[in-house]
């Protein structure tokens, strides 16, 4: 009876040790939190934001923003975008003197940039100037919308698209299991708030989702606006370089998810008119 009684212990311990073992290698290496139950753990995917997942959207971002002010960079930027996305506004009546005059305007940019800084524009710290306030909240396709979420501008959107019966969610990738994600960059500069939403295609690449309203001469006037705008109030870039590139995304990224801007020395993008002379309110 004694050694029933010691076997029994002995099994015991072993099993008990087993599952330690079990639960601290399935959280990492620490210990797991057994007194709270599983009804009650976290269950919003939208805030399970990976290592990994932030530094492909910092990426994404810092690659945009350099592409929206290269020469002949228009085409490289819009590779960004979701497939639907770029089939639109590829197909453009954009001429070569529209090219010339957002080339001629981003060389100046760049000149006065070079000036300032004594650098080129090349955002080589991207972890940096896209910091933790540039809050990334992720989802899937297909989940229910998180409670209050659709109150949420900066939550993104897990329905399914028009296309999603077709093979990869058809040309706005929206089939059910996609990941899809959100990035927020919070108003500063004068500038307000902007939601840039981005979708998860083949094989593992972020892309923006561009509002269906933007077309490629919108897109074109928005940038070249954005970039005239920003270049005549070179005089209040930040001295702090990378402030400074932030500046720059910020205006890029209205440009891209055509918001509107606010104060009364600024306006709205898109609102370029070619028939009026230049003025403050209407740069060339």
């Amino acid at each position: 009876m004694r050694k029933s009684l010691l076997f029994s212990a002995i099994a015991a311990a072993i099993s008990g040790m087993a599952i330690s073992v079990h639960a601290q290698d399935a959280t990492g290496g620490g210990t797991m939190d057994r007194t709270t139950p599983p009804a009650t753990q976290p269950a919003d995917r939208t805030t399970d934001n990976t290592a990994g997942d932030v530094r492909s959207v910092r990426s994404l971002l810092k690659n945009t923003t350099e592409a929206a002010v290269k020469k002949d960079g228009f085409d490289n930027l819009v590779r960004r975008f979701v497939d639907a996305d770029r089939n639109r506004i590829g197909k453009n009546d954009l001429t070569r003197t529209d090219w010339d005059k957002l080339n001629g305007r981003i060389d100046k940019f760049r000149k006065d940039w070079k000036d300032k800084y004594n650098q080129d524009f090349d955002i080589d710290h991207e972890d940096v100037v896209f910091n933790d306030q540039f809050r990334v909240t992720k989802g899937e396709i297909g989940d229910a919308q998180p409670a209050g979420s659709r109150m949420d501008p900066g939550k993104p959107d897990t329905t399914p698209g028009p296309e999603a019966n077709k093979v990869g969610g058809g040309d706005t990738n929206r089939d059910k299991g996609r990941d899809v994600a959100k990035v927020t960059f919070p108003a500063s500069h004068g500038l307000p708030q902007v939601y840039v939403p981005l979708i998860n295609e083949f094989p593992a690449n972020w892309k923006i989702d561009v509002p269906d309203e933007i077309d490629g001469r919108k897109l074109y006037d928005n940038l070249l606006n954005h970039l005239t705008m920003v270049d005549d109030q070179k005089d209040q870039w930040p001295s702090d370089v990378n402030d400074a590139y932030r500046l720059i995304s910020h205006h890029v990224f209205l440009a891209i998810m055509n918001t509107p801007m606010t104060g009364s020395d600024m306006q709205k993008p898109g609102d370029i008119d070619r028939d009026r002379p230049a003025t403050p309110t209407n740069p060339r």
